[in-house]
């Protein structure tokens, strides 16, 4: 996915059997602070309900993959963590973890390789090769290990000619070939990445256009194969991939790489809560992986980005060693009643209602009625976020139950709603129209 400074290098034009030509660059290194921003929203709460968006599920009739993300997938990859060293071994120790840790029963459900599992180059007969120094016994037995444990696995390919790291084969021109090979070794999830793709073999396509073509000849090549696998598109070339990839991929992504540090974590936070409107049941914007316990971030950064994440409805795919991690990381990824919130059935992903001074109030209609409010503070210093429930999008009441999805504590208020939030810091509420405390199981 990436080179060994952590993060995706510039990809390239590549023509088989030829040498590199130009390079297309693909952001990488996030080391400035975000400046602060601040949004007119121009699509107010209250027209949500009248939104014919959310009226049946967007992405109900893709090819593949509708039946298992009807929901924000949840599971764990490797490469935030392990990079390209992820081997049989591993897998099997993190799809451990995630039983005795209490993830399995919180939700997490795939268990995903990532770039740097098959060798550089094909067989004679142009099948993938798995690099049998990290998986001695292929794929399939690892699959089934997986399987096993009542646990989903996915895998990793470009539609390119190589992977972004330049290690590894791509799946240009093998797209049904490699699919019927993931079918049939059990794959459950493919995470499709866009580099060195020949971009000079389609002189009358633009990017976008091109993007689409082969975002759809893989989406029927996994179709082709009868098998469900959850498509996970990841096509940073393209300005709009959630203009492409809707209706034939289930999610996609929305940013940059994600890093393990704060600014890179609100860069990727800001690119995408804009595009709300783009997201339903079926079909997920993707701000990228976690980074949680991978120990560039404090742990109220780390609580933040799982609040983030869960209120915009965001697939919540660990990326720390699951096996090592602290009673602290655990706590953030199997808090329930957060996880609730980016499970919630009606799949809005939440939208934002302020952001002045990177003091942020975002807004989540649930399905209960309810409204998931995240007040964030992006600044370097403690602050006072302050909202209203009609602001929020509730309805007219005498009181509203407020109930604090990270402590478990609940208050009244008969309308004003406000937090004390500390600096990088995320204050989760649930809010709803009475005086009894709204439960998340």
């Amino acid at each position: 996915m990436v080179n060994g400074s952590r993060r995706r290098a510039t990809t390239s034009f590549v023509i088989a059997g030829l040498v590199l030509s130009a390079l297309v660059g693909v952001i990488s290194n996030w080391a400035a602070p975000s400046p602060m921003v601040a949004i007119r929203w121009t699509a107010p709460v209250a027209d949500e309900a009248s939104s014919s968006l959310f009226s049946v599920p967007r992405y109900a009739f893709g090819p593949v993959g509708f039946g298992l993300t009807a929901r924000p997938p949840m599971g764990w990859n490797g490469f935030n963590h392990f990079y390209h060293a992820v081997t049989a071994t591993t897998v099997a120790a993190m799809a451990n973890a995630i039983v005795s840790s209490g993830m399995k029963s919180a939700g997490y459900t795939f268990v995903n390789l990532d770039g740097g599992w098959d060798l550089h180059w094909r067989s004679p007969s142009g099948s993938l090769l798995p690099d049998l120094a990290k998986f001695p016994n292929g794929i399939r037995p690892v699959a089934d290990y997986v399987h096993s444990l009542g646990l989903k696995f996915g895998i990793y390919s470009s539609a390119g000619l190589e992977n972004c790291a330049g290690t590894s084969a791509g799946s240009y021109g093998h797209f049904r070939q490699d699919a019927a090979a993931f079918a049939s070794w059990g794959v459950d999830y493919l995470k499709l990445d866009y580099c060195f793709i020949p971009y000079r073999n389609y002189p009358h396509l633009n990017h976008k256009q091109i993007s689409r073509m082969l975002a759809i000849e893989m989406a029927n090549a996994l179709a082709a194969t009868g098998r469900p696998i959850v498509y996970d598109v990841n096509d940073l070339t393209n300005n709009e991939p959630w203009s492409s990839a809707p209706g034939q991929a289930n999610l996609w992504r929305t940013t940059p790489d994600i890093q393990d540090r704060y600014s890179s974590m609100l860069m990727n936070f800001t690119h995408n809560v804009r595009h709300y409107m783009h997201a339903g049941p079926g079909g997920w914007n993707d701000p990228d992986m976690l980074e949680i316990g991978n120990g560039g971030m404090s742990f109220t950064e780390y609580q933040s980005q799982f609040s983030l994440w869960a209120e915009m409805a965001a697939p919540l795919i660990a990326g720390n060693d699951l096996s090592t991690m602290s009673p602290a990381t655990q706590s953030i990824l199997t808090n329930r009643a957060v996880i609730a919130v980016d499970q919630d059935p009606l799949g809005r992903q939440g939208s934002p209602v302020a952001s002045a001074g990177g003091h942020w109030v975002l807004t989540k209609q649930l399905a209960n009625g309810d409204r998931a409010v995240v007040f964030f503070n992006q600044t370097n210093s403690a602050a006072t976020i302050s909202s209203t429930a009609a602001l929020v999008g509730l309805a007219s009441a005498s009181d509203y139950s407020v109930l604090n999805l990270w402590t478990g504590m609940s208050t009244e208020t008969t309308g004003v709603v406000s937090a004390n939030v500390p600096a990088h810091g995320a204050v989760f509420y649930e809010i709803a129209e009475s005086a009894t405390p709204p439960f998340r199981a």
